[in-house]
């Protein structure tokens, strides 16, 4: 279950390779980079991923504007996407791709809440090994809960707190009107705890494929730590947008230098 990345038990009615091909994965990836695991994480945390992406767009053509807030999505007489427009100024698409919040209401449903806790430890998880790891705790091993409970703890090699002091996340999907309870036995395994922070965030997905708009919505970051269902919500919309499957082998635009 935890090292196919499944998020539910329905793949035991399912058929086996999928299942099998994800742990044969799993098996592959660990130490690929030289690392006691099949995770890699960036140093300095996740808002290097925008900063590596803006600066690859920038080298090919592209335009970033950070702190801007898109006042309008302009859609034509068919209703198609046309453009954006911030402010006095506007810039023409084809399509766009973005988050709920940017698209009117009627575009995204509401998919669940999540729950995390930020907490700063003072020592490593008892029983894990190196100054960061990723801990899946399944549904079925836990007591009321139907949803597994996802736990990252981070240390100072990753450049993302100081010497001596450990990060560690746990999340999981709501179901009661409790939510900061249910991340109690995933506490409970941190020990010993410094600060704690507690959020509960709702989630959002697209209420259609956005073919006959030309609004693609991303859905909502979930409770897992692994990404690998954000990773499968770009293959969806890239599928959506182009017709094809992505394949990252493929060569999807000339070399800026080769022009």
């Amino acid at each position: 279950h935890a090292m196919a990345l499944q998020t539910d038990d329905s793949y035991l009615d399912a058929p086996a390779e999928p299942t099998v091909l994800a742990c044969q994965l799993y098996g592959r990836s660990m130490g690929r980079y030289g690392q006691d695991s099949p995770y890699l994480y960036p140093n300095y945390g996740l808002s290097t991923l925008p900063e590596g992406f803006s600066r690859l767009s920038a080298i090919y053509g592209g335009t970033v504007m950070l702190r801007t807030e898109v006042d309008e999505i302009i859609r034509g007489a068919d209703g198609r996407v046309c453009g954006v427009r911030v402010g006095d100024m506007a810039a023409s698409a084809k399509f766009v791709i973005g988050d709920h919040s940017y698209f009117p209401p009627d575009f995204s449903v509401k998919t669940g809440r999540v729950v995390r806790s930020v907490c700063l430890l003072r020592h490593p998880i008892k029983n894990t090994q190196g100054d960061s790891c990723q801990i899946i705790m399944p549904a079925k091993h836990l007591a009321g809960k139907a949803n597994d409970v996802y736990i990252s703890s981070l240390g100072s090699s990753l450049q993302v707190c100081p010497k001596g002091v450990q990060l560690a996340i746990a999340s999981t999907k709501v179901e009661t009107n409790d939510p900061a309870s249910e991340l109690r036995q995933a506490i409970g395994l941190l020990g010993e705890v410094e600060e704690r922070f507690d959020s509960v965030t709702d989630t959002h997905g697209p209420s259609n494929d956005g073919t006959a708009t030309g609004c693609f919505v991303t859905n909502s970051l979930d409770a897992t730590s692994h990404f690998e269902t954000a990773a499968l919500d770009i293959m969806r919309i890239y599928r959506s947008i182009m017709n094809k499957e992505l394949n990252l082998d493929e060569k999807l635009v000339a070399n800026p230098e080769e022009q």
